[in-house]
């Protein structure tokens, strides 16, 4: 399926409050989520800028095409993205170590 703009804009602040931001046409990320050193970054970062980079791609397919109605459409709109943003790192990476790093954090 095609993108249905002529650009799409990444860019990375390095005092930004959250882990990114996403808007139609312009993502924003907080630096540490979007760029990694291979030389410093850890298992953990590389992680985490996995997760982040593909939850926000997500959104773009799961709502930006679409406006919510109220702020319950928006809860699922989220958690629609949060489910595909945790299949593709489990896929990835490794499904069980993932499922079991998600159930450490519920």
């Amino acid at each position: 399926r095609e993108y249905d703009l002529d650009l799409f804009n990444v860019v990375a602040v390095s005092d930004f409050n959250c882990g990114a931001m996403e808007n139609k046409s312009l993502n924003i990320f907080n630096d540490r989520y979007i760029l990694a050193d291979n030389k410093t970054a850890t298992d953990d970062d590389f992680s985490n800028v996995l997760g982040v980079v593909g939850h926000e791609y997500f959104h773009n397919w799961t709502g930006n095409r679409v406006t919510c109605r109220d702020w319950f459409q928006l809860t699922l709109k989220e958690g629609l993205t949060v489910y595909r943003d945790q299949e593709f790192s489990s896929d990835m990476l490794c499904r069980p170590v993932k499922r079991i790093e998600d159930v450490i954090v519920l």
